[in-house]
């Protein structure tokens, strides 16, 4: 479980006057148990209703009756599945009441004391899991009557789903099924009279496939037609709205000033994210004469349950520049009412910060802002760390805000940056600029203010040389051409040397009769123009990035300019040839970057994230001086420490230059959904950066060494959507499949095959539908001349205007049947959809085994070449074929996700940092028949390093007086004694480990071994 910032001893003493009666072994369990804290706040008192009469009742705070511990259990937030940074992760006060997958009958209970009879709702706010069930059942007594026993969680039952999707059943949504929070109960009613009534939740066995019930919270309300209008209105939380702390939170406002003081308590800030859910708080004001107070005021109404957050009050004089001083008190009630002060914060200050819990009434802790930067930086004092931060690396993220006049507070800052060598990044205010160091972000300048905005940071101090990184934007797409586009596009047709029978084959050499046209219905009825619309679309949108570029450059010596891309839009993890390459290469931006957030989304393995990098690396093929910018997100919850190191040493292996944190700071200090809330995962990135410096020259003057295995990307691809599902997860399991070969992959695109680029690469991989005519002539070409090309079902079967591509159905010697694609399901996330995938057919290995065929078959005829292995009808399902001294290898299946699919549990999708997460699992029982059918193609490829452990990646730096190898573990648990023989020429006089670890060298058959032990991610240091 993860708490939130750091325990404080102030957190320790007012949580220590909830458990009194508890004993001293207990006491130290529940401080870092919150949830824990739950049924001792409630005890034996009944809830009341909140003063609209609605009551809000959270499920942690039921007594558990039966059940004993395979039963009903208070849980925490991150013991949950859902449990992130950002949009639907959160629970009602940070805990829930959980029972298991299966169990026998358990019950938990609450009172309440009904006011006023009336017709309740009963809504309940719980997980429910995609493709699994959650049953449990709410049962309402009264008087000696079950006034309500009602199911919930089952499949088939309606529930109000996020995100615009109403009511609905069951939702997959389209980035994942893993943030699954609901309500149910819009139709669920009761009738209840004044008095006492019993709750009881009940939880038992259920069907399969079955998950955790993660029961959160429960209102009851006579306000059916508000929870309806909210309901048709609150399209993306809908109904979080009502959660607050209402009747939790007291303050009273002491004036110490000799004038009149009027305080204004605003609402908390949110970060679920921007501030969306729907609610009619407004600030308060409280007005006290000099030496008064004011009586207690309630103010939990304008604070989250949801969330921890940031409360931000002013005091203001009605004389008028008269100082202020005034203390604000907070407060809070007990279950039984009583209200204890809680904290005392004296100021001089027009403005006060405090950061506040969700769970106040549990922790019962309310502080100043600041001891958040303060008990962060003494967290990390007493855990330090080997060597000394980057130097040379460009680290840049937001972090805690600078405060001009507070000394204390400054000198902490300066502090914690050193730390960590950061560059920070200011956030510019609606009319400010940003002046930090090193990067600025240009997005809200229009192209013709470019100069004059440069202009206006020079006056104002800024050296212009000094900048570094010009952002242009946050995931971003490409601009498309106005809609009256035809004699743009004629023209950029005549450049390209085309007629107009090329593009409309009924234009009869007439170019009015081409007209700019990327409508849909083209793909069918002329393809032709379909194809070069959409090349000229990315043309122009690259254009207009380049026009930015081309002033950024000239004004900013030292600057490189690029925009975060985002891998969530489009396909998953694997982007776009005509963006993520040539893009770059055409000089429309001249820094490749994107983000690491694969924890967030359940495709096969975090290690697909490299593939990010390596599109970075093919942008940057032709101009090897360019760096590569990464977002390396620690933001917890939602990461873990090992699953970040995994991802930035991955990302130094695969090369990036550049550092980029994002949000490096926790909730209570930071301003968007992203943050870091866990001291263990600042130690990590502390620890990680100081192993950085020991290898950062050669990551900044070297660049990964190129290998001779290639995953080929298309233009041609983009424009008819190959990497569509389940092709696309083909695509990225195969590239996986290839690394865990020991091969180094490289990724390379048209331009490199008409360059000759290819003729470096020993093995090609081929997924891609459509490949164009002149690329597929350089590919057999290659081919003859022992080039080893391996291609999944469908692929080189079309060419650029989606007609047979002749050249490589006769190189691969097949005549391909229509594809047949599984929707039941559809895999478009291997974690979340190979499980429940059934298998289409099987394949027969001539070497012996068999192989599933998943997600699609493309049957096919063979001419010539040798049968590998037969579908169970007895046709050819891998045919092998030799071409001069080269081969080819075509699959009528997809055999990405046949490797993937026995390594993968049936397990819910989950968004969470919690150590048995599936969005932490590392797969590793991967079949044994799939990957020696992808290895053929590189079995005679020499690697530069062969692992004893082949789940070890091993990427090589080479700079031109050292190298490193980035090693990362991807097992799910620590090697002992790795050997890694070095099988090529390397630097051998100072062999070290980043870590400091051991690192044994011996000589093998006159091969250099050496000899470590990996936990998760090193560097061999070779000198």
């Amino acid at each position: 479980m993860t708490m939130n910032p750091v325990s404080s001893s102030v957190y320790r003493a007012t949580v220590g006057l909830l458990l009194g009666a508890l004993g001293l072994a207990a006491q130290a369990a529940a401080l870092d148990n919150p949830a824990a804290l739950a049924p001792i706040y409630r005890a034996t008192q009944p809830a009341v209703a909140q003063t609209d009469g609605s009551f809000i009742l959270e499920a942690e705070e039921f007594a558990v009756k039966s059940g004993g511990a395979a039963g009903w259990r208070t849980m925490n937030w991150g013991e949950n599945y859902y449990a992130a940074s950002l949009a639907n992760t959160f629970l009602s006060r940070k805990g829930c009441l959980g029972a298991p997958e299966q169990c026998a009958r358990t019950e938990a209970t609450l009172e309440i004391d009904v006011s006023a009879a009336g017709r309740y709702l009963a809504l309940i706010r719980y997980e429910a899991v995609y493709r699994f069930e959650t049953r449990f059942r709410l049962r309402i007594e009264q008087g000696g009557q079950v006034k309500l026993d009602r199911p919930y969680g089952a499949r088939d039952q309606p529930k109000i789903w996020a995100f615009r999707q109403g009511l609905k059943n069951e939702v997959g949504l389209d980035w994942g099924p893993v943030e699954n929070t609901v309500w149910e109960g819009h139709d669920a009613f009761v009738e209840l009279a004044p008095g006492r009534a019993r709750l009881t939740l009940i939880a038992e066995n259920q069907p399969e496939p079955a998950a955790r019930r993660h029961v959160d919270a429960l209102v009851l309300t006579t306000d059916e037609a508000g929870v309806k209008a909210r309901i048709a209105k609150e399209n993306y939380l809908a109904l979080d709205g009502l959660l607050t702390q209402a009747g939790d939170v007291f303050l009273k406002f002491h004036n110490l000033s000799t004038a009149p003081l009027t305080l204004t308590v605003p609402p908390g800030i949110e970060h679920s994210p921007y501030w969306v859910h729907q609610r009619s708080w407004k600030p308060k004001s409280l007005t006290a004469e000099p030496g008064a107070a004011t009586d207690w005021e309630e103010v939990g109404s304008l604070l989250d349950t949801l969330n921890d957050g940031q409360w931000r009050f002013s005091a203001a004089s009605k004389t008028k520049g008269a100082p202020v001083h005034y203390r604000l008190e907070l407060g809070v009630k007990n279950a039984a009412g009583k209200l204890e002060s809680i904290a005392k914060f004296e100021s001089h200050a027009n403005a006060l910060e405090l950061a506040y819990d969700a769970n106040t009434r549990y922790t019962r802790r309310i502080r100043s802002s600041d001891t958040v930067l303060y008990e962060l930086l003494d967290y990390l004092k007493k855990h330090p760390v080997r060597g000394k931060p980057p130097e040379r690396t460009l680290i840049y993220g937001y972090t805690f805000d600078e405060r001009p006049g507070d000394a204390k507070y400054t000198a902490a800052r300066e502090e914690f940056l050193r730390l960590f060598s950061l560059n920070v990044r200011s956030r510019a205010g609606k009319n400010s600029q940003s002046r930090s160091t090193g990067y600025i972000d240009v997005r809200s300048v229009p192209t013709a203010k470019l100069n004059e905005h440069f202009a206006k940071l020079q006056t104002d101090g800024q050296k212009l040389e000094d900048i570094r990184v010009v952002s242009l934007g946050d995931e971003i797409g490409l601009g498309r051409p106005p809609a009256k586009s035809d004699e743009p596009f004629r023209d950029w047709a005549r450049t390209r040397g085309l007629k107009p029978d090329d593009i409309n084959p009924a234009a009869g050499g007439d170019w009015t009769k081409v007209s700019y046209d990327a409508s849909p219905a083209l793909r069918e009825t002329n393809p032709r123009l379909y194809y070069f619309a959409h090349l000229y679309a990315y043309h122009y949108g690259i254009q207009e990035l380049k026009a930015r570029t081309d002033l950024i450059r000239k004004a900013l010596p030292n600057a490189d300019s690029g925009a975060n891309f985002s891998p969530h839009h489009g396909s998953f993890y694997l982007g776009d040839a005509h963006q993520w390459i040539t893009l770059f290469r055409e000089g429309g931006m001249t820094m490749p970057w994107s983000e690491d957030y694969i924890f967030q989304v359940p495709v096969g393995s975090q290690q697909m994230n490299n593939l990010l990098l390596d599109l970075a690396r093919a942008a940057n093929r032709y101009n090897p001086e360019r760096g590569s910018h990464f977002y390396v997100m620690p933001h917890d919850p939602g990461n873990r420490p090992e699953s970040w190191r995994r991802l930035f040493y991955g990302a130094l292996g695969h090369g990036m230059t550049v550092v980029n944190l994002f949000e490096f700071r926790p909730v209570q200090a930071a301003y968007t959904e992203n943050y870091v809330n866990s001291p263990l995962m600042f130690h990590e990135v502390h620890r990680s950066f100081n192993e950085l410096t020991t290898f950062e020259d050669i990551v900044q003057d070297g660049r990964p060494r190129w290998g001779k295995a290639a995953l080929w990307y298309s233009t041609a691809g983009d424009v008819w959507l190959n990497h569509r599902p389940p092709f696309g997860p083909n695509k990225r399991a195969l590239a996986v499949a290839v690394r865990h070969q020991q091969t180094p992959l490289d990724i390379v695109d048209e331009e490199d095959a008409l360059r000759g680029t290819l003729a470096g690469y020993a093995a090609l991989y081929v997924t891609d539908e459509n490949v164009s005519q002149a690329a597929s002539r350089v590919m057999a070409d290659w081919v003859q001349k022992g080039g080893q090309l391996f291609a999944t079902a469908g692929a080189g079967m079309l060419d650029e205007f989606n007609q047979p591509n002749t050249t490589l159905r006769q190189l691969l010697g097949v005549q391909p049947q229509a594809l047949v694609v599984s929707t039941n399901p559809l895999v478009q996330f291997e974690k979340t959809d190979l499980p429940f995938t059934t298998p289409m057919d099987q394949i027969t290995l001539k070497a012996g085994g068999t192989i599933p065929v998943l997600a699609a078959q493309g049957k096919f005829t063979a001419t010539g070449g040798e049968v590998l292995g037969m579908f169970g009808d007895g046709s050819p399902a891998i045919v092998a074929r030799s071409h001069g001294t080269g081969r080819t290898i075509y699959c009528g299946f997809l055999p990405g996700l046949s490797y993937f699919q026995p390594a993968i549990p049936k397990r819910p999708g989950d968004r969470t940092s919690a150590v048995d997460s599936l969005a932490h699992f590392i797969p590793t029982q991967f079949h044994a028949g799939a990957r020696q059918l992808i290895g053929m193609p590189g079995e005679k490829i020499a690697r530069p390093a062969v692992c004893s452990e082949p789940l070890v990646e091993a990427n090589l730096l080479e700079s031109k007086t050292a190298a490193a190898l980035v090693l990362v573990n991807w097992t799910s648990t620590p090697i002992k004694g790795l050997q890694v023989t070095l099988q090529t020429p390397l630097p051998q006089k100072k062999i070290e480990l980043a870590s400091g670890g051991k690192v044994t060298v011996s000589k093998s058959a006159g091969q250099t071994v050496l000899t470590l032990d990996l936990a998760v991610a090193d560097t061999v240091i070779l000198r």
